[in-house]
């Protein structure tokens, strides 16, 4: 017997068994209560297709998250709350950086000003008793400014002052010289209190990163560590095509096990919209189609938002809609629409649900 199969009877014997369900009638049975069960909507629907995880063609859409928590907003308190509400939220993991909140810059940015390397090992604490308290393993992420960072708000701690120029700003901040040997110090620092490192530099150089990683792994071996492989870089004009091939496999090799591109949605979303909206401007109708078949062709590498009506969960509650009224209904959405007349016909593997 399937596990479905056996969540199936294991409900239906809690129907006929509980005293609690004593008189309550049902118009649908446990396999229809099953069938419809799942937590998000892509997930929803292989539930309802009866896919299962050891299937062919089967997507673990819960993939894990690493969420920003910038700079922690405020103290430790700040930290600590924050931490418990993303881990609620579904974080499978959560990173810090060591900015003045209040002044807290995206890492690509000038004006960034440290805090104390004491304070900053204080809010990882905060985060990583966050995760205790709430008996969750969560990955946790200490982010330095410190390769570009020249400014700090305090001298209190020993490990910032060899960096320390003797000069102070307007605002009373103290000057530092910026550079790897900074960002080395903090990150041997943090490396005790978290799952990994992450240095944001101002290019992509496999150069520094392999300093940086070697640095690190002579007094934490094996310390696993994370690159930012950002779109503020200009990739093509700090590297040729082969070494941008080649870039990550060099990276994964000195020990940067999670490289990401912050942004990488937001530059293809906005670059899509553009291109759309120029060529419609210009061909009309034929800019749209164009797109349209380009998403066809992906159809067949697994891309399903041809179809917006079944993509949004129109199918599943269909589904719905027949348990309820026990396959009697008509008035359910997809029978008899244009995605089902028009999008695959003759493909019953790519049909709307």
């Amino acid at each position: 017997m399937t596990a479905r199969k056996q969540e199936a009877q294991r409900l239906q014997n809690d129907w006929t068994d509980n005293a609690r369900w004593k008189g309550i009638r049902r118009g649908y049975t446990a396999d229809d209560v099953i069938r419809l069960r799942g937590l998000a909507r892509c997930d929803q629907f292989q539930w309802m297709e009866g896919k299962n995880p050891d299937d062919p063609g089967y997507i673990d859409y819960f993939a894990p998250i690493v969420a920003d928590a910038e700079a922690g907003f405020g103290g430790v308190l700040n930290a600590f709350e924050l931490t418990k509400s993303l881990i609620a939220a579904g974080s499978a993991g959560v990173h810090f950086e060591d900015q003045l909140a209040s002044a807290k810059k995206c890492g690509h940015m000038g004006g960034k000003v440290l805090v104390p390397t004491r304070e900053a090992i204080e809010k990882l604490t905060a985060a990583r008793l966050a995760a205790d308290v709430l008996g969750v393993p969560t990955v946790l992420l200490a982010r330095t400014d410190a390769e570009a960072a020249d400014l700090l708000t305090s001298d209190v701690d020993e490990n910032d002052r060899p960096f320390l120029t003797g000069e102070r700003t307007v605002e009373g901040f103290y000057r530092t010289k910026a550079g790897i040997a900074q960002a080395v110090s903090r990150g041997l620092a943090y490396a005790p209190y978290v799952d990994l490192l992450w240095c944001e530099t101002g290019k992509p150089d496999l150069a520094f990163a392999k300093e940086y990683a070697e640095a690190i792994h002579r007094q934490f071996p094996g310390k696993m560590l994370a690159y930012n492989c950002s779109p503020s870089f200009n990739w093509k004009k700090n590297l040729d095509d082969g070494s941008i091939s080649r870039f990550q496999h060099e990276l994964e090799a000195m020990g940067y096990k999670y490289q990401f591109i912050t942004l990488a949605g937001f530059h293809s979303l906005n670059y899509s919209m553009f291109k759309l909206a120029y060529g419609y401007a210009h061909s009309q109708m034929s800019a749209f189609v164009e797109l349209q078949e380009a998403e066809f062709a992906a159809a067949e590498q697994g891309f399903t938002a041809v179809k917006h009506q079944r993509e949004v969960g129109t199918g599943y509650f269909d589904v719905v809609t027949q348990t309820i009224h026990r396959g009697e209904s008509s008035t359910t959405a997809l029978s008899g629409s244009t995605e089902d007349e028009q999008f695959f016909a003759g493909d019953d593997d790519r049909k709307a649900a």
